[in-house]
Formats: C-alpha cells, sequence, structure tokens
C-alpha cells in the first residue's frame, strides 16, 4: 500500500505542507481532541441524547447509526485487516524520508499507538458531520452542507501534524461519508419505515 500510494502521498504532502506554519499547526493540535476517545464519547452522548426528544430524533439517530458503522469500520474491520504502520516509521526507508522529517519535527514529531489506515479522526467526523448535514438538507436548512468544512478541516490537519498519510485521510473521508450516509438512511428511511411497521401491528 506505501508503495502503491507513494507518489500521490508525497505529492499531497508537499502541497498542504506549503501551508504548514504555527497557526496551522495550532489548529492541528486542537484538532487531534476532535477524534480522540474522548470526543468520540462526548459526540456519542450528545447524539444518544438528541435520539429522545422527537423534534431532534432524527438527528440522533442518524449520528449514532453513522458512528457505530464508523466505529466498525475502522477500528474493528480496516485498521488491523490493514495493519498499515505510520508515515514516520515506513518512510524513513526512502527518498522521501529528509523531507518529512524536518515537516513532522516542525508539527512536534507526535506518535501515535494505533495503525495508520484510515485515519479515525477524519472518519470520525465525515461520519457525525455528513449524517447531521444530510439530515439537516432534507429538513431544508441551507445551511447544513456548510458543517462539512470541520471534518475537512480535521482531515488536513492531519496531513499537517504529519501522522497519517494523505492516502490514510483521504480513505477516512470516503469511510466517515459512507457511514454517514448509512446514518441518513437509517433515520429518514429505515427508522421511520420500522416504527410505521410497528404502529399498524399494534
Amino acid at each position: 500500500m506505501d508503495l502503491l500510494f507513494y507518489g500521490f502521498d508525497t505529492a499531497i504532502y508537499s502541497f498542504f505542507w506549503q501551508f504548514q506554519n504555527p497557526v496551522t499547526v495550532g489548529i492541528a493540535d486542537v484538532c487531534q481532541r476532535m477524534g480522540d476517545t474522548v470526543a468520540f464519547i462526548v459526540y456519542f452522548v450528545i447524539s444518544v441524547i438528541l435520539c429522545f426528544p422527537k423534534k431532534t430524533r432524527r438527528y440522533g439517530v442518524a449520528m449514532v447509526t453513522a458512528f457505530l458503522v464508523a466505529l466498525l469500520l475502522v477500528n474493528v474491520l480496516i485498521k488491523p485487516g490493514v495493519g498499515r504502520l505510520r508515515p514516520y516509521v515506513t518512510l524513513r526507508e526512502t527518498p522521501f524520508w529528509e523531507t518529512y522529517e524536518v515537516h513532522w519535527a516542525y508539527a512536534g514529531s507526535h506518535l501515535e499507538t494505533d495503525m495508520s489506515f484510515p485515519s479515525g479522526h477524519t472518519s470520525l467526523n465525515f461520519a457525525a458531520f455528513t449524517a447531521l448535514a444530510a439530515v439537516l438538507a432534507k429538513d431544508r436548512k441551507k445551511w447544513a452542507w456548510a458543517l462539512m468544512i470541520i471534518p475537512v478541516i480535521v482531515g488536513i490537519t492531519r496531513i499537517i501534524r504529519c501522522v497519517h498519510y494523505p492516502s490514510d485521510v483521504l480513505g477516512g473521508m470516503i469511510i466517515g461519508i459512507l457511514a454517514g450516509w448509512i446514518g441518513y438512511m437509517a433515520a429518514t428511511k429505515w427508522f421511520p419505515a420500522l416504527a410505521e411497521k410497528r404502529r399498524k401491528a399494534g
């Protein structure tokens, strides 16, 4: 996988590192908190709470479903299955290492303990905000898709922080959007249909 995406990853790294500065590194440090265990718990608890009031139930169902799908795909199936090591491990044996090392050190030389592909931070945020934005858009909230700037920023900061390959972030984005779409379908199609079926049966 590293060899397959080497050209893509190094090109994307080189592009985004143009924007690596104290401000973007600081934003990256903040975004680091938006995908860790505490953030997941906070997001999930808020989503569950939204499931109770009738007016917000669809938002809660969409987000809870998206979280669970993303968690299953990323942490249970794909990360252990692919087993991709972090770039600061595998790039050492490539010509790109000297360039990478400079930017990694500038970002703080951060180390993370799990596998690299896909980006969990990116997938979590894309799952949550895709699900929420899609339901809001269905409710004719014109500003809904502006929420997607949040996961986009999170994904970019994972590259600027040098803890993921760009292809990890791309994979996390795709998985997160898929999970968010499943959450949207659960909230707007499957869950209402099941509830109606139960109502008629009762």
